[in-house]
């Protein structure tokens, strides 16, 4: 128990309470203003007369209440997906990762940052909105617009945090200085073309092991191309080059294909010719054996009878060279037109004479009409006997 003084005289009183129930009478008096005007020696009046006075059975109560509202500042609910980031007096105690009800030390002890890290997130770079971060310089010497985005997970909350700051910031740097680096040492047609699908991967790879030196916190999904183009000052001559090159490698895939198709039958005529001349061979072997195997029947025969044999020979001769040739067949006697035998021409149409009439005249007019010369009458006669000794002589 505390003794008060009573400031009017009377005798000392016990005020029932603890040292906490006078310190907060205290505060009341200090809150609501004490009556320092005596009527009468009576004591001071009280301005808030409903105002219930404390007393030592009223302060536990309420100070259990103030320590309960007290630690409830400790009680955060964790969303799904979020880590809680435990800090105490300012310095990272430990990282909750269960979803639902959570505590940690109360305000102002302990305080809690709540990070989303199952979002997927994306960060865009390369030449849009009129900036100029996306042109890059290649290795020819040539100036290409590249716009590539990157999508990307916070992996641990507490690094995310407190190793560096403005990660996000870190992050669009790296990116970009990953893809200097890439595309600083290709050229332009790797850029824009051949390599189109290689070197977003290999930006990728250069951006990870980057961003392990600052110990950040990002999981890198995914970097994904978005446009890569030349100028537009040079866009169309870069333009023809990209299509004179799709030309180039279509001409190609056609060839190759007439190549495919060709070969098979050039191979198929190869077999074909080959085939036909081994038949040949055999074909011309077997004739030669078989003439060699008659030239030696012949022979034999020729032995035994060689008058025989050679007639039967040179008649045989005579009807392979008459059935070849065009024969020309003359009637004799004095009724016989005279004909016109052309050496060396093809006797299968001759003009045929009529037999001569008595005059002179007559004879001329038919020779005229059958295109030959005309003659006298001893002409005529030696012309006759020569043509039929030239028939005897063939016939012979």
């Amino acid at each position: 128990m505390t003794q008060d003084n009573d400031p009017w005289g009377n005798k000392p009183r016990n005020t029932e309470g603890s040292e906490l129930g006078s310190l907060l009478n205290k505060m009341k008096e200090s809150v609501l203003g004490k009556n320092t005007q005596n009527d009468g020696g009576k004591p001071p009046s009280n301005n808030f007369p409903n105002m219930p006075s404390f007393s030592g059975k009223l302060v536990v109560p309420v100070v259990g209440i103030l320590a309960l509202g007290w630690l409830s500042t400790g009680v955060y609910i964790l969303p799904e997906g979020f880590h809680g980031v435990e800090l105490t007096f300012g310095r990272y105690s430990e990282t909750a990762i269960q979803p639902g009800f959570n505590f940690h030390k109360p305000y102002p002890i302990g305080t809690v940052d709540k990070v989303d890290i199952g979002s997927l997130k994306n960060l865009t770079v390369g030449s849009q909105n009129d900036n100029t971060e996306g042109q890059m310089l290649t290795s020819d010497e040539n100036i290409v617009e590249v716009s590539l985005s990157v999508q990307y997970k916070i992996g641990q909350a507490e690094k995310y945090l407190f190793n560096v700051n403005l990660p996000e910031q870190v992050l669009k740097e790296t990116l970009i200085s990953s893809i200097r680096e890439v595309v600083g040492s290709s050229t332009v047609d790797y850029v824009l073309t051949d390599g189109r699908a290689e070197w977003p991967a290999k930006v990728r790879k250069n951006l990870v092991q980057t961003l392990k030196g600052f110990d950040v916190g990002f999981d890198i999904q995914r970097v994904e191309l978005r446009d890569a183009k030349a100028p537009a000052e040079v866009q169309q001559a870069f333009d023809d080059a990209v299509k004179a090159r799709e030309d180039a490698e279509r001409y190609k895939l056609q060839a190759e294909a007439y190549q495919n198709e060709q070969i098979p039958l050039a191979r198929g005529k190869v077999k074909q010719i080959l085939q036909r001349a081994q038949g040949d061979k055999e074909s011309k072997i077997a004739k030669a054996r078989g003439e060699a195997t008659r030239f030696d029947a012949i022979l034999k025969s020729y032995e035994i009878a060689p008058e025989v044999t050679r007639d039967r020979m040179y008649i045989e001769t005579l009807q392979k060279v008459y059935a070849s040739v065009n024969n020309v067949v003359v009637a004799t006697g004095d009724n016989a037109p005279l004909l016109y035998l052309p050496v060396g021409q093809n006797t299968q149409q001759l003009p045929v004479i009529p037999k001569p009439s008595n005059t002179q005249e007559g004879h001329n007019q038919q020779a005229d009409d059958a295109g030959l010369p005309t003659t006298d009458k001893d002409d005529e006669a030696d012309s006759v006997s020569t043509i039929k000794k030239t028939v005897k002589r063939l016939n012979r």
